[in-house]
């Protein structure tokens, strides 16, 4: 569906390490849900002992590709009691004795913003299309155009460093390194590293991932840390890596490998459910550089007509 298609380009899922896996629950199909208010899924949710936020998909998020991220109770009464206490109080309606916060947001910028969000970098109001502090919130608002960043997920030039980049741990066999100071950053810092190391052409190929070794010239020789083709060989050793030596490596995706499928298929997930990786090069998760982001479990999705 393009729901899910708009997903997988927004969490990168043809890395096949995406930031977030969608998990339905029983009651997402539940025909009750169909044209009840966002509010009455909301508490009928609540009362059922299920309090956290959740995604609501409705009956116009295929030609709108947004949908609604609806907040947990707790974090509702915490939003109204802040622009309450600003002299902002919600908008009210009659029969309605709770205020209900939700943002109507782009998929494709859905993970990103949910795991920025959730891990502390930011809070719902800064996903509310118009939202301002100086005026009433309004639950009601339609709040169409839905929000977006404006990032490119298809775009390997915009979204190289929002992906999450593999850590690897490769043998002496599968990489080439350096102590050239344009490369480790000595030439400007004393306390930078002594070695850089990165992948073999070969090695880099079978991976997915980049390598200093694909570029040449002034590309090749700018600070290791820009591009994520250069890692730090650990700054207590004096010598370079030799046999024997395992090397730990932070590296982006190469974009173009004929490894990963294009942007909004999901890739082969490592290990049995999936194509294993190279020998030697095993697959972990680190945190992409603009905020903290970990693969968990998406909120649950609600298919209901709003």
């Amino acid at each position: 569906s393009m729901v899910q298609y708009d997903f997988n380009v927004g969490s990168f899922a043809q890395f096949g390490d995406p930031w977030m896996i969608p998990r339905m629950d029983h009651r997402t199909q539940r025909t009750d849900y169909r044209n009840m208010s966002h509010l009455a899924i909301r508490q009928h949710l609540d009362a059922e002992n299920f309090t956290e936020d959740f995604v609501l998909v409705d009956a116009y998020t295929e030609q709108s590709h947004a949908i609604w991220w609806v907040t947990a109770t707790e974090e509702s009464e915490f939003m109204t009691d802040l622009v309450t206490g600003l002299g902002v109080p919600p908008v009210t309606y009659p029969g309605e004795n709770f205020t209900l916060w939700q943002s109507h947001i782009l998929t494709q910028d859905f993970a990103y913003e949910y795991e920025g969000i959730s891990s502390g970098g930011g809070s719902m109001d800064e996903i509310i299309p118009r939202f301002d502090f100086n005026v009433s919130y309004d639950p009601h608002d339609p709040q169409d155009p839905p929000y977006t960043n404006g990032q490119n997920y298809s775009s390997k030039e915009e979204a190289l460093y929002l992906t999450i980049a593999p850590y690897i741990h490769a043998t002496f066999a599968e990489v080439i390194y350096t102590n050239d100071p344009n490369i480790t950053g000595g030439n400007i810092s004393s306390n930078a590293p002594p070695w850089c190391v990165s992948l073999t052409p070969e090695a880099a190929h079978l991976s997915g991932l980049l390598s200093a070794a694909q570029l040449s010239g002034d590309a090749a020789l700018m600070e290791w840390s820009a591009f994520g083709i250069w890692g730090t060989w650990p700054p207590y050793h004096s010598r370079p890596p030799r046999p024997g030596d395992v090397i730990a490596l932070t590296l982006y995706h190469d974009w173009d490998n004929p490894r990963w499928p294009p942007p909004g298929v999901a890739g082969p997930f490592p290990g049995p459910t999936g194509p294993p990786l190279p020998p030697r090069i095993k697959s972990s998760q680190q945190c992409a550089p603009r905020k903290i982001r970990r693969p968990r479990p998406a909120p649950l999705s609600i298919a209901a007509t709003a």
